[in-house]
C-alpha cells in the first residue's frame, strides 16, 4: 500500500477512524478539519479508504507528532509503521528532531514508539481530559 496526503475529500472517513481508534477521546469533525488546513502540518494516509493515517506538525526545526492510527480491522500489518516512516521522510527537510505526548498507561503505543527510536524524557501530569499523564518522549535525529 502507498501513502499519501489526505485531503479535504478524506474527512469523513478520518472522523470514522478517529471513532474507531481513539472511542472517548476522538478529535472532533471540525478538529480534523482544522488540521488538514493547517500551514506546518503534516497529513499522511494509507489505504483507499483509508485504513490509516499519521497527522503532525513541523514547527520551526522540530517535528510534533500528534497521532498515528490504523483502523482495529487493519492492524498488526504495518501500516503504523510504514506510516510513520513516510511522516520522518516528509518531515525531514523541515525537522532535525522530533517530540510527541502518549498516554502513560497506552502500553502498545509505547512499545511502538520506543520500537521506533523514540526516547521518553519527562511527563506531563495529568495532560488528558480524564486525568491520566503523558510520557513525552523525543527522537534525535528523526
Amino acid at each position: 500500500m502507498s501513502v499519501r496526503d489526505v485531503h479535504a475529500g478524506d474527512l469523513d472517513r478520518l472522523v470514522a477512524l478517529q471513532e474507531a481508534c481513539f472511542h472517548g477521546e476522538a478529535w472532533t469533525r471540525g478538529m480534523l478539519a482544522e488540521e488538514l488546513g493547517r500551514p506546518g502540518g503534516i497529513f499522511l494516509g494509507i489505504g483507499a479508504p483509508l485504513d490509516g493515517f499519521a497527522c503532525a506538525w513541523a514547527v520551526l526545526d522540530e517535528l510534533h507528532l500528534l497521532q498515528i492510527a490504523v483502523a482495529p480491522d487493519a492492524q498488526r500489518r504495518g501500516l503504523a509503521s510504514t506510516l510513520h516512516a513516510a511522516l520522518l521522510v516528509a518531515a525531514r527537510p523541515h525537522a532535525s528532531a522530533g517530540w510527541l505526548e502518549v498516554r502513560a498507561d497506552n502500553a502498545p503505543a509505547i512499545a511502538f514508539y520506543e520500537h521506533h527510536g523514540w526516547r521518553r524524557i519527562g511527563v506531563r501530569p495529568r495532560y488528558y481530559a480524564n486525568g491520566a499523564d503523558a510520557w513525552v518522549y523525543r527522537r534525535q535525529p528523526l
